[in-house]
């Protein structure tokens, strides 16, 4: 069995992290939703399968006019924050959807079902698209902030004191650990995100996010509105070929993987999804991952047991049964 995993819900990930993420899963898959044209890195060449919404959820062409007029909106009211932005996408929406309720009179053929969630694909394709910009921003915001942090300070070499003056900006704050989005638009965001790719989802597969604060809002989530629901967790490291290119760092992985503690590590992450949750500590003591690789990385998964009902939050009910995992590693933020 492969260790599959499913981005989410992000839509484009750095060619360092797809990199890192593929040495340890395999197949990858990443979920773009219609209109999306930003390349996925590595898919050419056959390492990263893209996956796109059934057809029947496909908006029309008009689409791309509308979300040219919020990306606008958004450039010059940016300050205003989410819920304005909300208003305005909402705004434009129901003049979009109110046309949609009218078509979709005329089509007695077709199921109510189907129809409500056709009508929804606007709203759920214009939130990825806006989610994947504000990531694309904030990502490059925070290569920006690396490089400045790492500057060094106008005194140094200036002054006769042990140990050199850090640089101006070397205290500044992370954004790793907070969301891009208020709590509303992460929730409206993974809505969106599992309604168009439900159909593609797998059980056996791990719905991996690259975002800690992401990871944290799935897990609350459950904890809120799981109905008292267990759930399973397991942390370990793996060897980062990521600083390799691809074709090594496949043959880099291929290697690891036969060896004994590749071995050991892939059965005791498959008992895992299985739900053999007892015996993942003891096939984990063994392995030593000691000049395996130049760099490791922290994988952390949580396993959601299947509700005994049917939940009132969206998110929890598509987590049901499900895996998710955060891939953490200090050199693959390229």
């Amino acid at each position: 069995m492969d260790l599959t995993a499913m981005i989410c819900p992000h839509s484009s990930v750095p060619e360092k992290k797809l990199k890192a993420i593929l040495s340890f899963f395999g197949p990858v898959k990443i979920g773009q939703p219609w209109f999306m044209d930003k390349p996925v890195p590595l898919s050419e060449a056959g390492a990263v399968q893209v996956l796109h919404p059934p057809e029947d959820l496909k908006p029309s062409a008009d689409f791309r006019k509308l979300l040219a007029e919020c990306r606008e909106w958004i450039r010059t009211n940016y300050g205003k924050g989410f819920d304005a932005i909300q208003a305005f996408t909402g705004e434009k929406l129901r003049g979009e959807e109110a046309s949609w309720e009218i078509r979709g009179e005329l089509r007695h053929k077709e199921s109510r079902l189907h129809d409500i969630r056709r009508q929804y694909t606007l709203k759920w394709h214009l939130h990825l698209h806006l989610f994947q910009e504000m990531e694309g921003g904030a990502r490059e915001a925070e290569a920006l902030l690396r490089t400045l942090k790492g500057k060094n300070s106008p005194l140094k070499g200036a002054i006769e004191e042990e140990g050199e003056p850090p640089g101006p900006l070397a205290d500044l704050p992370d954004s790793e650990g907070r969301l891009i989005l208020a709590e509303a638009g992460v929730n409206q965001v993974l809505e969106a995100w599992f309604s168009v790719f439900e159909d593609q989802l797998q059980g056996e597969e791990v719905l991996l996010t690259l975002s800690p604060p992401m990871f944290q809002h799935l897990c609350e989530a459950w904890e809120e509105w799981g109905s008292g629901v267990a759930s399973e967790a397991m942390e370990f490291r793996a060897p980062d070929f990521s600083a390799l290119d691809l074709h090594e760092a496949l043959k880099a992985k291929g290697r690891f993987m036969n060896t004994r503690d590749g071995v050991l590590l892939k059965e005791a992450v498959l008992k895992f999804l299985e739900g053999n949750f007892g015996i993942t500590r003891e096939k984990m003591d063994g392995i030593d991952l000691k000049g395996l690789a130049a760099q490791n990385m922290s994988i952390r998964l949580k396993h959601f047991y299947p509700l005994k009902q049917s939940s009132t939050n969206k998110i929890v009910r598509h987590l049901s049964g499900k895996t998710i995992g955060l891939l953490r590693g200090e050199h693959c933020d390229g």
